[in-house]
């Protein structure tokens, strides 16, 4: 009997419908609550709560101890207050500390990860449908860092505008936020905000909650935050934002013909006028433009050694794209967590915007209208970038638009069409179905996805074997998975499926295989301690990837067996994998060609971390085993100086030693970072780069000064070397560039 086309591809969707619609929806009667305080007059933003408002204004509620003891009391106290004059969102936190020597504070760097610092998190959800928001967190010092929070994503570039001052004294540590209505989308009609909040002390590794007290969760985790009452009357002004930007720079460039090694220079002078326009149709939807937008200011990319047989990823950091990223995720396929494994089939990629076969292409427009419309999430972009060497101007299309469902899920449907590369004509669709129930079995977490996407392609960059196939209607564009995971503190598990098959062509996406069945799973099992050590940790994993005959190309089993986390955020791991790999014909592995049958091989690995809280720290990871029908050895250390909190040092390198019968290979890179922090908002980052791939140097110099949120001012300096034989400038570009918002 032969199956109707697509059938098998869409059961997987039916069946997840089926049974997460039998679970019951969201409850939220457990929940804490609070009332925002209306004011007349705002208060002085400067860190010291003495306002009189905040002296009147009641308090949130108590926190409850999250971790090292989950459900009790907090070691130190905290007081929490929230206020408004329909304008701003003011909150003044006082976090008490009866040993103010011992807070731990080593970071301004706006964005930075501040987890390992002491620090407050706060996240609001302003539509209170539990399934996205804004996050925000503060550090003693004044760092902060703001993310896109969609489900189980989170976006952590993005930036808007908000201003945090803080103070610190013999009792412990302040903080008063000002966050303009006109720098969040939400609902004016709703009374209600999903908000919750948390306190980290870091040299006792203490976390400490409003709502939803549990290790499983963070404050992230929407679907089960408490509940802000009293906001409707919020404003956003005639909802206007006009960004003007000018960016001077001058470029020399060095290109040495490789058959008359005859060395060529160019230079050119950029003045490059340009600006973005964002406009509230709604209080709860935005349209944006920009035009003629240079990324120079944009920070490098991390270099990485590839040992596999498929393309790496670089995550987006252009701040337009940036803006309301998340509302495109599809299927959560960019789950930071899981990055390495899900990327596979993503159907909308926005570095993809921009950029032809790994060179950058000026965007001459691009605009995009996102949000949420009631229950619905609405996101369509438009891009039109300029003309190159035989290729014409290229429109670039994407829309997306999601429906909630039941207390914490929903369905949606994605369309895009265009290719960067101007070689086809190019379209994909597809749907997916998100669940998720936070408050599964008392409090425990479960969710899945379902997904389906098919790809229309015609044009030259088809082979004549697909040509054939299409036309004799066995297609193959389809793309489709699904996943099952109990994502909690002592049990944790994921299963999931994908199919991709071998024409489905995805021009604005990203795809690694195409041809193949992947099935995958993990399991952890956690044990807590309470003293020194904290976690003890056993994971096993497993991963199958077939052809479409079934036949495996990539088997992978793997099992740690301990990892051991302490109080203060120390950890070691022991791992073991065991491989199976047939590439297919004209594969290459670390860059050298490989042989088409089938492999068997084993690794082992050890990692090792030092606390973060030290001055001084430490990180080794260790490989080695047999790797195809040779061996491999990894080694990377790294070590991290902080002397202070205005200056940071940090060395990275990798070594890989790749031995195979008739060829022995040493890939190294090198990192060197170097942060001088004046205050939270004036950086001067330098990060210099080397690997023996490319035998090249790669320097980026990056001056920053916030003078407020909005309004900012850079210099930037890159720097390309080639190495081979000498040192040899290949690029020299300086670059000023200055932004000023206006808002309305």
């Amino acid at each position: 009997m032969v199956e109707a086309p697509g059938r098998m591809r869409r059961t997987p969707i039916l069946v997840l419908l089926c049974l997460f619609g039998a679970f019951p929806a969201f409850a939220s009667d457990d929940l804490p609550r609070a009332r925002i305080v209306w004011i007349d007059s705002p208060p002085r933003i400067d860190g010291k709560l003495d306002d009189e408002v905040w002296q009147a204004a009641p308090q949130i509620g108590k926190l409850t101890q999250v971790q090292p003891v989950q459900g009790a009391e907090p070691t130190q106290k905290t007081e929490v207050w929230i206020a408004t004059d329909g304008k701003t969102l003011y909150l003044a936190i006082r976090c008490h500390d009866t040993n103010p020597e011992l807070i731990v504070a080593n970071r301004m760097l706006r964005d930075d990860f501040f987890f390992w610092d002491d620090r407050v998190t706060f996240a609001f959800d302003t539509f209170h449908d539990r399934r996205n928001g804004y996050v925000f967190e503060i550090n003693p010092l004044g760092g902060r860092h703001d993310i896109l929070v969609e489900g189980s994503s989170f976006e952590g570039s993005w930036d808007t505008i908000w201003q945090v001052e803080t103070s610190i004294d013999a009792g412990g540590w302040s903080v008063e936020v000002a966050i303009p209505f006109q720098s969040l989308n939400f609902d004016p009609e709703g009374d209600t905000w999903g908000f919750n909040f948390s306190r980290g002390i870091r040299r006792n590794n203490e976390d400490m909650r409003w709502s939803d007290p549990y290790p499983q969760r963070f404050v992230s985790d929407l679907g089960r935050a408490g509940v802000l009452e009293g906001m409707r009357g919020a404003e956003q002004g005639l909802g206007l934002e006009i960004v003007p930007s000018l960016t001077l720079g001058y470029v020399e460039e060095h290109d040495e013909d490789p058959v008359t090694n005859i060395v060529r220079h160019s230079s050119k002078t950029r003045v490059d006028p340009s600006g973005d326009v964002f406009y509230k149709l709604l209080p709860s939807l935005t349209a944006s433009v920009t035009a003629y937008t240079s990324f120079d200011e944009t920070e490098a990319d991390l270099r990485q050694l590839n040992l596999t047989r498929f393309n790496l990823f670089f995550p987006e950091k252009r701040k337009f794209f940036l803006q309301d990223a998340l509302i495109f995720d599809f299927a959560e396929l960019s789950e930071p967590q899981n990055r390495a494994s899900v990327l596979n089939g993503k159907p909308f990629f926005s570095r993809r915007i921009g950029v032809n076969e790994g060179e950058p292409v000026d965007i001459l427009v691009s605009g995009k209208v996102t949000g949420r419309v009631d229950r619905y999430k609405i996101g369509v972009l438009h891009s039109l970038v300029d003309s190159r060497a035989g290729i014409a101007q290229q429109n670039l299309t994407v829309g997306r638009i999601a429906m909630n469902l039941l207390g914490e899920s929903s369905l949606g449907v994605i369309a895009t069409h265009g290719d960067p590369d101007g070689r086809v004509d190019n379209t994909v669709v597809g749907t997916d179905f998100i669940y998720r129930d936070t408050n599964f079995r008392s409090g425990k977490a479960l969710g899945g996805t379902a997904w389906y996407q098919h790809s229309f392609t015609q044009g030259d960059a088809l082979l004549e074997e697909e040509v054939t196939s299409l036309r004799n209607g066995d297609a193959k564009q389809n793309a489709y998975g699904w996943t099952l995971e109990y994502p909690n503190d002592l049990v944790n598990w994921k299963l999931g499926l994908r199919g991709i098959e071998k024409n489905f062509n995805p021009e604005l996406g990203f795809v690694n295989r195409r041809g193949i069945r992947q099935y995958d799973g993990e399991y952890r099992n956690r044990i807590r301690r309470g003293g020194w050590l904290r976690t003890l940790d056993t994971t096993v994993s497993g991963l199958v990837v077939t052809d479409a005959s079934n036949k495996i190309e990539t088997g992978k089993f793997s099992i740690t067996p301990v990892a051991i986390a302490t109080d203060i955020g120390e950890n070691i791991e022991f791992s073991y994998s065991h491989h199976v790999e047939r590439p297919r014909p004209n594969s290459e592995v670390a860059g050298d060609p490989i042989a088409v049958r089938s492999y068997t091989f084993d690794r082992g690995s050890m990692r090792l971390s030092t606390s973060r809280n030290r001055q001084v720290r430490g990180q080794l990871y260790l490989e080695a085993g047999s790797y195809y029908h040779g061996h491999l050895t990894s080694v990377a250390p790294e070590v991290e100086w902080r002397p202070s909190q205005h200056w940071l040092f940090l060395l990275h390198y990798e070594f890989n030693d790749i031995r195979l019968p008739d060829n022995r290979r040493q890939r190294h890179l090198v990192r060197l970072r170097v942060n001088v922090q004046f205050t939270p908002e004036a950086s001067w980052i330098t990060l210099v780069q080397y690997d023996n791939d490319t035998d090249s140097v790669g320097i980026n110099s990056r001056l920053r000064w916030i003078i407020q949120d909005g309004r900012e001012f850079f210099i930037v300096f890159n720097q390309g070397l080639d190495v081979k034989g000498g040192v040899h400038s290949t690029r020299s570009e300086p670059i000023i560039k200055g932004l000023w918002t206006v808002r309305f």
